[in-house]
């Protein structure tokens, strides 16, 4: 009978125990864009192929949400994905970093994509609580994709592109940035 009561107490406390949530957030910038049409530019053909490249990388993930800034780059780099996964985008403001980060952190999704900017990236992964991955996203630079996992702040760093062929990075430094006078330009 004691075997069955010191049984039953370890079954209360383990089931009493808080579970960590296993929350992982992909933050990707939005694929190349037209510089031509600098006011809301759409993609160019090499960004739509790298849309795809970007759907392609999911392939074997179950995205349960997907978020994209309310411009034509990001939704468009964001479209392909949310075609083969069957889920809709929501549209979230890039600049208002805590507040996103709180919606993210409650919303009850396993795996989440947000698409983005250059200069709003890094500063939507240091308001989760994640140590920023590299000093900065360069105007360039739009093959990166951002793996953080909400339950240890940890971010690991992918590549992605070049016919959906994936390479997978280590963590990168720690820095801190400036998030004044940041607007989603790039």
């Amino acid at each position: 009978m004691r075997q069955f009561i010191a049984l039953l107490a370890f079954i209360l406390i383990l089931s009493s125990c808080q579970k960590e949530d296993p929350k992982t957030i992909y933050f990707v910038r939005h694929a190349e864009k037209d510089t031509l049409y600098p006011k809301d530019p759409a993609l160019t053909i090499e960004g739509v192929m790298r849309s795809v490249d970007l759907a392609a990388y999911f392939k074997h993930i179950k995205v349960d949400t997907i978020f994209s800034s309310d411009y034509k780059r990001t939704k468009e780099t964001a479209q392909p994905l949310s075609e083969k996964q069957g889920v809709g985008i929501g549209i979230y403001d890039p600049m208002d970093f805590e507040s996103f980060a709180e919606n993210l952190k409650s919303l009850k999704a396993d795996t989440i994509v947000v698409v983005g900017h250059s200069n709003t990236l890094l500063p939507q992964m240091e308001a989760l609580g994640a140590e920023k991955p590299q000093a900065e996203i360069t105007e360039f630079e739009y093959n990166k994709l951002f793996e953080f996992h909400l339950v240890d702040k940890s971010v690991i760093t992918h590549t992605y592109g070049s016919n959906g062929k994936v390479k997978k990075s280590n963590k990168l430094i720690n820095t801190k940035s400036d998030k004044s006078n940041i607007s989603p330009v790039n």
